[in-house]
This record gives structure tokens, C-alpha cells and sequence, in this order.
């Protein structure tokens, strides 16, 4: 089995812990000791006598385990079976726990597919105890997969212990925010142009979109901001002074997505409200248009409804000119009309 899995490509060794076909390396077990340095442990049944050494640093990590594969998170390790709940949960706000022995930090990575329209993210537990790391998700992690592969190549991520291990996680996982604040700035710049280029509804629909993408990242970067604003000030005995100063860049970086998140809500907030104006004041001017048209409309059909009425006895009825006097009356009244209106700065439209 698991020469089956060395050669399968884009797996790097380990063995398949479940029957389906496909899914490999559900369970990665890396350790590092001082004496032996970095080894990736195959068996999980091994990480009972693992942890029993103090002197060693393991890192456990679940990707999409079954409820079978997970039951090691109760039987090997015995954690609270509120966190098991939150890691099982859908969909949960970026929280952190202290369960005394061990803390349970729960955050969210950028979804690959996440775009302006719609900020995904993925959900990532981590279990950071005196001598171990476990992460669980239940979809793919590229924070994790990249700290992993950091780890391979510089056991010093191991052999710092574990909020070493967390603080990778956690800058991979927060730099992964910045191309889609890019993003967010690129589509603001175009929108802002389109307003005022041309209001359509369209444009509305787009706005409105961001806005919800943009309040969701807020939240989400707001929560885990919190989170790592406890870290560095050491309310954990788990936390220790060295990590906190690298956490302390990792909580940085939040506070400057947090800053930009808000920035853009008001840029796309200004955005919203200058396409609301300017359809407003294209609607004023065509109602403006139309109420000039229409006032200077009244006299004439006045005139005109006057000398349609059939009265046998009416004055100028049978007047050789009275025709024409008639069209005289209704130009110089119109005119008449349009002249006051322009004296008082009453146009029917930007071109009249």
C-alpha cells in the first residue's frame, strides 16, 4: 500500500488510512526530536508512545478524515468534545479556546475560488499543546500543505516547538489574504470608473456584491485579528516570548487587512452613493426636460383648443388671416415662453 502511494503522483509518501480510492495521506505524522531530528511517522497507532516524549515535537495533521480517522482526536489525544463540535461544524467564526492543557484555534484560509463577488474561505483547527500540533480540515489547506513542505526542508520549524508550527500556519494562511485585497482594489478602480462613464443598473448589482464580499472578509479578518491580538499578549502559558514577536508580524498584517477592508467598504460605500446621485440628477434633468416641454405646451393648446371650438358667432371666425394670426399667436408665445425660462436659468436640458 504504501508503495502504491509513493508512486501515485502528488503524494509524497505515507500510507492510505481508509478503503475509498483516490483519497491518501488523510493522516501526516511529522516529528522532530533533537536526537533524531525530523522523521515522518506512517502508523498513527504510534502516536500514543510519540507524545509520551517531551523531548520530541510531533505535528499531526487530518485532511477530510473519516469519522473513524478523526476518532484519534478523542482517543489518542482527548480533546473536549465542544472543540470536536466546532471542528465538525459547517461554518463557525474564527475562535480560540483554552482548554488548560492544550489551546483549540479555529481560523479561515482564502478559498481558492474565492473572488470579489464572493469571499469564500476554508475552515482550519488547530490543537496546539506542550508538545504537539494537530490540524484538522476538512478540505484542503494550502497554509498547511506550504508550512509542511517549510518544515521538510528546515527542521527549525519543528524543533522551535509548537507555536512555531502555528506561527507558519498562521503567516502562510493570512498572506493569502493580500491578492485578493489586489483584486478588491482592481474592481473598485473599474467600478468607480463605469459610474461615472456611465450609470447602469449593472452597476448596482456589481456594488452591492462587493459590499457583501467586502463585509464578510472584514468579519473574518476582525475575528482572527482578536485571535491573534490574545496570542501576543500572552494570555497562553503555551505561547512563549520568542513566538509572540513573530505572532506580533502575523497580527500586523491582519491589523493592515482589517484597515483595508474597511477602506474599500468606504471607497465602494462612496462608489454606491455617487451612482445613486448621478441617476438621481439624470432623472431630475429629464423631468426637467419634460416639465418645460409641457409648460410651454399649455398655452399653445390653449390657443389652438380656443379656436377649434364651432361657434357659428365667434370672433375672427371667418377672418381671411385668421389662420394665420392663429400660428403668429402660438410662435410668439412659445417664444415668448422660452425666452423667460432662459432669463431665469430654466433650461429643458443640458443642450437648450
Amino acid at each position: 500500500r504504501d508503495e502504491a502511494a509513493q508512486q501515485e503522483p502528488g503524494r509524497r509518501g505515507g500510507a492510505c488510512y481508509h478503503r475509498p480510492p483516490g483519497r491518501c495521506r488523510v493522516i501526516s505524522v511529522v516529528t522532530y526530536a533533537s536526537d533524531e531530528g525530523l522523521k515522518e511517522e506512517q502508523p498513527p497507532a504510534s502516536l500514543s508512545a510519540l507524545l509520551q516524549r517531551r523531548d520530541r515535537v510531533v505535528w499531526v495533521d487530518l485532511s477530510a478524515p473519516t469519522r473513524e480517522e478523526a476518532a484519534i482526536l478523542s482517543s489518542v489525544f482527548g480533546f473536549h468534545p465542544l472543540a470536536l463540535e466546532d471542528c465538525e461544524a459547517r461554518r463557525h467564526h474564527p475562535k480560540i479556546d483554552d482548554y488548560r492543557d492544550y489551546l483549540f484555534v479555529l481560523t479561515h484560509g482564502v478559498h481558492p475560488e474565492s473572488s470579489t463577488r464572493e469571499f469564500k474561505t476554508r475552515q482550519l483547527c488547530l490543537f496546539v499543546g506542550a508538545n504537539y500540533v494537530v490540524t484538522y480540515h476538512k478540505e484542503k489547506s494550502r497554509s498547511v500543505e506550504q508550512a509542511l513542505e517549510a518544515a521538510r526542508k528546515n527542521a527549525r520549524v519543528l524543533a522551535d516547538g509548537p507555536p512555531s508550527v502555528l506561527y507558519n500556519i498562521l503567516d502562510v494562511q493570512v498572506d493569502q489574504y493580500f491578492p485578493v485585497l489586489d483584486n478588491f482594489e482592481r474592481t473598485i478602480d473599474e467600478i468607480e470608473d463605469r459610474v461615472f462613464s456611465g450609470a447602469t443598473s449593472r452597476i448596482l448589482e456589481e456594488v452591492l456584491e462587493l459590499k457583501r464580499a467586502l463585509m464578510r472578509l472584514r468579519r473574518i479578518s476582525g475575528h482572527q485579528r482578536e485571535i491573534l491580538a490574545r496570542l501576543i499578549r500572552r494570555e497562553f502559558p503555551a505561547i512563549d516570548e520568542k513566538s509572540t514577536l513573530y505572532l506580533r508580524d502575523v497580527y500586523d498584517h491582519l491589523v493592515r487587512i482589517t484597515d483595508l477592508a474597511d477602506t474599500y467598504r468606504e471607497l465602494i460605500s462612496g462608489a454606491l452613493e455617487a451612482h445613486l446621485s448621478i441617476v438621481s440628477n439624470r432623472t431630475n434633468e429629464i423631468m426637467r426636460a419634460l416639465t418645460v416641454i409641457a409648460t410651454l405646451f399649455i398655452p399653445l393648446t390653449f390657443i389652438a383648443g380656443l379656436y377649434g371650438m364651432n361657434f357659428d358667432f365667434m370672433p375672427e371666425l371667418h377672418w381671411k388671416y385668421g389662420y394665420l394670426f392663429a400660428w403668429v399667436l402660438m410662435i410668439a408665445v412659445g417664444a415668448g415662453m422660452y425666452l423667460f425660462f432662459r432669463r431665469r436659468g430654466i433650461n429643458a436640458g443640458p443642450d437648450l
